[in-house]
């Protein structure tokens, strides 16, 4: 038997003994005669119920094929529960509002605690268990095939805001297998995906592993651990400490040499004191800072800062820089996408003309500067490539332009990524609510545990090293990752083209298990109609006395 695929052009063959469907064929009459509840969405605390609470369910509680309970929000004490949406055993809940990748995602409900809501953004449905698996349902909803058909049904002007209605979700078209086969095929799909979901949780396992072993990498760069016996075979190397004070002894002369070619080009005399003028950059306050491996010494990102100037700087704010400047073509604007944990993206491309890059032109990034995101998402790190293109930063990040002879960019950039004093002083100095962040002096008076300069191109060496192996490790779990859908989809297309499991003859047709649903929907749909009709009839004489009953009173 062949149908016709109007959406994608091709013939696909229903299996025998199978049938297709509109889903609300195959809905079972809830409590109150309807076959589809929406639920509600009051305003809940942001905290999640207790035991004793009602609850409403979060739309990520509904993930493809996983219900998750403890994604709630409590219901304040001052809001009566509806307990006609309490979620229950055997719903199959479907979000009908919200972006596009999370509207229309379905879960069954296999077990539940009590007292937990539907919110207003989730659909709630049946099916009827002596006729209908509700696995079989489940399935076929995370199939590509069900996801397209739903993605064409949603309403709304744009991807982040979209819905599914009540119409338009009931004509969904699904495919009916006979009841035992249905059975068959759930028993054999969930063999299968349980052993595909043990083999990306152990995946993930491994991946959560390489980010502990990258953490320690890193910390033990900057604790001098990993350099430890590089400093036993160089004994005689300068303290770091020496460099740095010849530099900032250098640039302060550079300073007075400079004022005092301006006093004599305006023929002037230094005035008194004039060389308190100068500000030194702020040095490492090492109260509460730890001790050292031999050869280092604290300092701060202002110290080993260039001299250059702007060596330390955000992108422009403000009307400097508006988002309608950016252009398709011209030159890189480098933003929060661009900085990756220690790499350099292309990201999401913002560019900016010639004319805008003239004019902005001081906020210009450098080969190897030192980038660090200090708005929203703050802590990224990367070192810019030496090939870099023109290009400009934005207000998200700092550039730090390193003295080269003090600070290895690159040792830098580890020193910043590390669980350090360093990155404990700069989480620990974040600022704001709604766009939390950190500004220029906190990122200068920052801490950072200089190693003598040779020892840093070791450090640099090492890490990169032991971190190659990591990324080829985790680009090999990506990949493995990666083929995990696909598979499952696999699985799927062949489990609902009747290619999953044997068919046996002697199942009952899809076509009367159809009927059968529908005839069970009838007689219980008058059931519940006669049900409500005698409940509004006793009520309605409780609430009216009989006449004659109030004049007798009035007598008596």
């Amino acid at each position: 038997m062949k149908s016709w695929s109007r959406e994608r052009g091709e013939r696909t063959a229903i299996p025998n003994g199978w049938a297709s469907a509109s889903i609300e064929d195959i809905f079972a009459p809830l409590e109150d005669g309807r076959t589809l509840h929406q639920g509600w969405s009051p305003q809940c605390e942001k905290v999640p119920r207790t035991n004793d609470d009602w609850g409403v369910l979060k739309t990520t509680a509904i993930q493809a094929g996983a219900f998750s309970p403890a994604h709630n929000k409590r219901l304040p004490d001052g809001l009566k529960p509806r307990p006609q949406i309490e979620v229950k055993q055997g719903d199959i809940l479907i979000t009908c509002a919200g972006p596009r990748s999370r509207c229309g995602v379905a879960a069954l409900v296999r077990s539940t605690p009590p007292k937990l809501m539907m919110s207003g953004k989730m659909y709630r449905l049946r099916v009827p268990e002596e006729f209908f698996d509700a696995r079989f349902l489940e399935a076929f909803l995370q199939t590509s095939a069900a996801y397209d058909s739903i993605d064409r049904m949603k309403t709304g002007g744009s991807d982040s805001g979209l819905n599914l209605t009540h119409d338009r979700f009931r004509q969904l078209k699904v495919p009916v297998a006979p009841l035992n086969e249905q059975r068959r095929i759930v028993e054999t799909y969930e063999e299968l995906t349980s052993d595909l979901d043990a083999g990306v949780a152990a995946l993930g396992r491994v991946r959560e592993k390489l980010k502990l072993y990258r953490a320690s990498v890193l910390k033990a760069a900057v604790g001098g651990a990993l350099t430890a016996e590089w400093r036993n075979w160089h004994p005689q190397v300068e303290h770091a400490s020496e460099p740095l004070k010849r530099i900032l002894a250098e640039r302060r002369r550079r300073w007075e040499e400079d004022q005092l070619a301006q006093f004599k080009a305006k023929n002037l005399e230094p005035p008194k004191n004039w060389k308190a003028k100068y500000r030194e950059p702020s040095a490492a306050d090492t109260g509460n800072l730890s001790s050292l491996p031999d050869g280092w010494s604290w300092a701060t990102v202002e110290q080993v800062a260039s001299a250059r100037a702007r060596s330390i700087q955000s992108g422009p704010f403000g009307s400097q820089l508006l988002h309608s400047e950016f252009s398709h073509g011209g030159y890189l604007a480098i933003g929060i996408d661009n900085v990756l944990d220690g790499k350099f993206s292309l990201g999401s491309e913002h560019r900016i003309t010639q004319e805008t890059f003239d004019r902005l032109r001081k906020f210009e990034a450098r080969p190897r500067d030192v980038v660090v995101t200090v708005m929203a998402t703050v802590g990224r790190v990367c070192v810019l490539p030496p090939d870099l293109q023109s290009s400009i930063i934005t207000k998200h990040c700092y550039r730090i332009t390193a003295d080269d002879r003090i600070a290895d960019p690159e040792f830098l950039a580890i020193a910043l990524r590390a669980e350090s004093p360093t990155r404990l002083y700069i989480y620990g100095n974040i600022r704001g609510q709604t766009r939390p962040g950190i500004n220029g002096p906190i990122l200068k008076l920052a801490p950072v545990a200089l190693p003598p300069r040779t020892e840093q191109e070791a450090i640099v060496e090492a890490v990169e090293d032991q971190l190659s192996i990591v990324d080829h490790l985790e680009a090999d779990i990506d990949k493995k990752l990666k083929t995990a859908q696909p598979l499952r989809q696999a699985i799927l297309r062949h489990a609902f083209t009747g290619q999953l499991v044997p068919q046996d003859p002697s199942d009952e047709p899809a076509s009367e298990l159809l009927k059968r649903i529908a005839t069970e929907r009838e007689a219980r749909t008058r059931e519940a109609a006669a049900a409500k009709r005698a409940a509004k009839k006793t009520n309605g004489a409780s609430r009216r006395r009989p006449v004659k009953q109030k004049q007798k009173e009035q007598v008596d």
